[in-house]
């Protein structure tokens, strides 16, 4: 399996109406098909294709100190990948 090459991470504790702000900010952006990532000075831009694997998950792990609850959201796409059939439920 190939390594993985992190190019932008950041964690960061913020304020529910922050993170909101920062993902209405981020859709917008995503919609244009165009993402611009700036960290330590440096822009990295993300082209997105028409469309992606879309990944929404909740999950909770006990761990020493309380349960940890987490809501992960993701996109994943293969650059020059075969696009996905669309799936509509009758």
């Amino acid at each position: 399996m190939a390594k993985k090459n992190v190019i932008v991470k950041s964690e960061l504790r913020k304020t529910l109406p922050e993170v909101a702000s920062f993902l209405r900010e981020l859709a917008d952006k995503i919609e244009t098909g165009q993402v611009t990532l700036v960290q330590a000075g440096q822009d990295v831009t993300v082209e997105l294709p028409d469309s992606v694997d879309f990944e929404l998950e909740y999950y909770e792990q006990a761990k020493k100190n309380g349960l940890k609850k987490q809501l992960e959201i993701e996109l994943e796409w293969i650059e020059g990948g075969k696009k996905h059939q669309s799936v509509t439920l009758g």
